[in-house]
């Protein structure tokens, strides 16, 4: 082919023939231009594409974390709340009703009972954010909830979460003044009078509290996030 042209345009000189030479060769020029905007034309359709692809697999992923991440929080709230309950009919007990033995028995149902924490899944996530795909991501709405969802609140639950294990350590370590872990009664009458357990009671009841509220905002975003996602990849 540039065989062709180049003959064409020896031709055109020899046969003096200047002005349709020039004629030729701008609009020779004109083709190369085009034929370059149709190949960036191109990179950049291919490019949009990828990009396309690559944040419809990242949107999927992160579908599938959201969901098994809501079943996980779904399961500790529903635990955290029957504590909760047990908790505020204790400390209501210590507070006005003083039953001692229902006092003790809502208080060894407590130190038997587990505590579960939130910890989700944020592969997907992480790994969008290191490879930089997150940036890209549209429409930006979708970009700033997910980031939100990661960045602070499970941030925040997770950081919460730690306290809350903390405090409930430091009441471990402090019951033996009240409690007997071997027998799970407690050590006399006089413990429900006392001030400092009332206040270890307290203390459970306003960690426990907080770290169900924070679920409960958490899980309410999880689930925007998730209807974003969705509208997203039936777009």
């Amino acid at each position: 082919m540039i065989k062709f042209f180049r003959k064409i345009r020896r031709n055109l000189l020899m046969e003096n023939k200047t002005g349709t030479y020039f004629k030729y060769a701008i609009g020779e020029i004109v083709l190369v231009v085009i034929g370059i905007l149709i190949a960036i034309s191109i990179n950049n359709w291919n490019e949009t594409n990828k990009n396309e692809r690559e944040q419809i697999v990242f949107l999927n992923n992160l579908k599938n974390d959201l969901k098994n991440d809501l079943i996980q929080l779904d399961q500790i709230l529903k635990l955290q709340k029957e504590k909760l309950s047990t908790v505020n009919e204790l400390k209501d007990q210590l507070l006005s009703i003083k039953d001692f033995e229902k006092i003790e028995q809502l208080f060894a149902k407590i130190n038997t009972s587990a505590n579960y924490t939130y910890f989700p899944n944020t592969g997907s996530y992480t790994t969008s954010v290191s490879s930089g795909k997150i940036a890209s991501l549209n429409p930006s709405s979708l970009r700033i909830a997910i980031t939100n969802l990661y960045e602070r609140y499970y941030y925040r639950l997770i950081y919460n979460g730690e306290l809350y294990d903390k405090k409930l350590n430091e009441v471990s370590s402090s019951q033996g003044k009240f409690f007997n872990t071997l027998t799970l009664k407690l050590n006399s009458k006089d413990v429900i009078e006392d001030s400092d357990f009332v206040n270890l009671i307290t203390i459970v009841f306003l960690e426990n509290s907080t770290y169900v509220k924070k679920g409960d905002r958490t899980k309410s975003e999880i689930l925007k996030v998730l209807k974003l996602v969705e509208q997203r990849l039936n777009d």
